[in-house]
């Protein structure tokens, strides 16, 4: 599906209504796919992961970090609320996790270009 992606976090902390208002969104197809994580108790636990890439796989560059553990926090005819965490690289071989959220709003692919 081709969407615009508004994120709705910056490093955790939800972006003031200002900042969320001069942030352009970042076009592009939502890929989901799940893996397995580790394991609770002796069971194997799957990981549900969505990202959004330019050509529509998930195998394909990510144009954003994808997001771990998401959810659907809010649907309705304008868009879709992801939520879930993000894990950025900070430096060589170190990684932050950080709460993330993604308003996604569909996009006619005329308006693509």
């Amino acid at each position: 599906m081709l969407v615009d992606v508004f994120r709705l976090r910056r490093a955790g902390e939800k972006l003031s209504e200002a900042d969320f208002l001069v942030s352009p969104p970042v076009r592009g197809y939502l890929c989901s796919w799940s893996y397995a994580g580790g394991y609770r108790a002796g069971t194997p636990l799957r990981v549900q992961a969505v990202t959004l890439t330019a050509c529509g796989r998930a195998s394909g560059a990510a144009l954003l970090p994808p997001l771990h553990n998401f959810r659907v926090v809010r649907f309705n005819g304008g868009g879709l609320i992801l939520a879930g965490d993000e894990e950025v690289e900070v430096r060589r071989r170190h990684s932050e996790v950080y709460r993330q959220a993604w308003f996604c709003k569909p996009a006619s692919q005329r308006e693509s270009g």
